[in-house]
């Protein structure tokens, strides 16, 4: 029908080979000189053909006496092409709905805890494996080999597997890390392995607006009847937030430590803690050790900042804001040994703790016991980096630069005046830290 209607224009609103017309014309500008055809196309804009070329152009972009002289009336033209654009709106419209039907009825929507996940999209942080083999199926999921063609066993426990799986299947699957799971073996020892969530297929009306319409890869929904905070919208300028991390006062005016690689390409930072949302000024980076000290206005809780080095088994904690969208924007407080006096390949910079850490802890702050900043929370071992070069996944390995580093840095700023460091523990340490420590905000 489309074409039918962009021949009978062609035909009537235009003048054929041989008959008069304006011969020249200035398009784009370029000359077209000896003009011998021009008609509406069946896409509603101009066919103009010439001695030196061809070209096809919205009827407002050519002379109005030019078009007067090859007979096409350019409100039919323009009339033509919107109703042309409007079709293929509505073709493309139905086609993304049929897509995401599609998507919808393959799975791609998956719910995990209080979230729902578009899979297709690849910043979600969903994992796939492919040809594993079930070990052990059990109420809550299974036990899956991800090396089933080699001597040892490279174990994981996969939440809502398929119904149809039974020990010894081989399956693929696309899963969410969501943390580690314990379990007896047949022997009664106590194992500790990766956890991972499948997740439950979504219907259509559990699906956000804003994962449906593709403006989010996931959003958290409603849960038992009770509509679920959304935690960017508190932010301000949520719209416009690239990212986010943790970080800690240094002085009592308002001097603070965070990662470099939090606030790198940041446009503009800002600061939250209890009190309030602060803008910052970025004073000084350290890419290569990975630090970062801001500014912000005001009277803030410092804390002090060890000038020994931490020992091997010392008990130390973090303050952070991990994962804001899905766990909040209260501090969560998580505690572990100090595992190693060097972090990867050895590297004299960090230490290796076992504090569980996730990303948006990076820039907190790593705290002994006597309240005092041991290290900078940085990193945590890559699962797939390491499943790469070892064969195996990593437990509980991450990162902290340690306090020296930190010393050095800000013994190039001497506007920065810092408190003396504590010598005995007190029943108030966490607390006290807690008053230290803040979301940095990266637009």
């Amino acid at each position: 029908m489309r074409v039918m209607l962009g021949m009978t224009l062609a035909v009537v609103m235009g003048v054929s080979a041989g008959e008069a017309g304006i011969p020249t014309v200035e398009i784009n500008g370029g000359e077209y000189t000896n003009v011998n055809d021009v008609h509406i196309s069946d896409n509603g804009k101009i066919f103009v053909s010439a001695a030196n070329g061809m070209t096809v152009i919205s009827a407002d972009k050519l002379p109005a006496d030019f078009l007067k002289s090859w007979n096409i009336n350019v409100a039919s033209a323009v009339a033509a092409e919107r109703q042309k654009t409007e079709a293929a709106l509505k073709n493309a419209k139905q086609e993304a709905e049929e897509t995401l039907e599609y998507a919808i009825a393959a799975g791609s929507f998956r719910k995990v805890g209080g979230t729902v996940f578009d899979i297709r999209n690849p910043e979600s942080g969903w994992v796939t494996y492919y040809n594993v083999k079930v070990i052990q199926v059990l109420d809550d999921g299974a036990l899956v080999d991800l090396t089933p063609d080699e001597d040892t066993y490279l174990t994981i426990h996969v939440r809502h597997i398929p119904d149809t799986l039974a020990d010894t299947d081989i399956f693929s699957f696309t899963a969410k890390p969501i943390g580690n799971y314990s379990y007896e073996n047949k022997e009664g020892d106590e194992r500790t392995v990766h956890d991972y969530d499948v997740g439950t297929v979504c219907s259509r009306d559990e699906i956000p607006d804003s994962v449906l319409s593709g403006q989010k890869p996931f959003d958290v929904i409603v849960q038992s009847g009770t509509p679920t905070v959304d935690v960017l919208a508190k932010l301000p300028e949520s719209e416009e937030l690239q990212g986010n991390g943790s970080g800690f006062f240094i002085t009592g005016n308002g001097y603070l430590i965070t990662n470099f690689h939090v606030v790198k390409g940041a446009n503009k930072v800002k600061v939250k803690n209890s009190s309030g949302i602060y803008p910052a000024e970025i004073v000084k980076i350290d890419p290569e050790d990975d630090l970062a000290l801001l500014k912000v206005s005001g009277q803030f809780k410092p804390l002090p900042i060890s000038k020994g080095n931490a020992q091997l088994g010392e008990a130390v904690f973090t303050i952070g804001f991990p994962d804001i969208i899905l766990q909040g924007i209260q501090p969560k407080y998580t505690d572990g040994k100090i595992s190693s006096l060097a972090g990867i390949r050895d590297d004299p910079k960090d230490y290796q703790i076992s504090v569980p850490v996730q990303p948006g802890n990076s820039g907190g702050p790593l705290v002994d016991m006597n309240g005092n900043v041991v290290g900078i929370v940085e990193a945590k071992l890559d699962f797939a980096a390491a499943l790469d070069v070892s064969g195996d996944l990593p437990q509980n390995v991450n990162y902290a630069i340690k306090s020296k580093y930190l010393d050095d840095f800000l013994e190039q700023c001497p506007e920065v005046k810092l408190g003396s460091a504590l010598s005995a523990a007190t029943n108030t340490v966490v607390s006290s830290a807690q008053q230290s420590v803040a979301i940095v905000l990266v637009y």
